[in-house]
C-alpha cells in the first residue's frame, strides 16, 4: 500500500526502501517496530548515498527527506526517543 507521500506508485514498482519504509509505518508492534525503522532507515540512507552520486533524482531525494523526516517524528512519539 503506498503512502500519502508516494500515492501515484503501486506497490509493484517500490523500491526497496520504500517497502521497508511502508513496513514500518504500518508497524503496530511496537517491538517490531523499532526493527522496521532501523532497517528502513538503512535503505533510506544507503539509497541516498547512491543518488548523490547522480545528476537524476531530485524527486527521490525529496521524498526520501520526507520518509526520514517521518521516521525520526515516529521514534520520537510512538517509541519516546529524545
Amino acid at each position: 500500500m503506498a503512502s500519502q507521500e508516494f500515492p501515484s506508485v503501486s506497490e509493484g514498482s517500490l523500491p526497496r526502501w520504500q517497502l521497508d519504509y511502508e513496513s514500518a509505518l504500518q508497524e503496530t508492534d511496537q517491538r517490531t517496530l523499532f526493527k522496521r525503522i532501523e532497517v528502513a532507515e538503512a535503505a533510506l540512507l544507503a539509497r541516498r548515498e547512491v543518488l548523490t552520486h547522480s545528476s537524476d533524482g531530485f524527486v527521490e531525494r525529496s521524498e526520501i527527506k520526507v520518509a526520514l523526516d517521518k521516521l525520526r517524528r515516529l521514534k520520537k512519539e510512538v517509541l519516546k526517543f529524545s
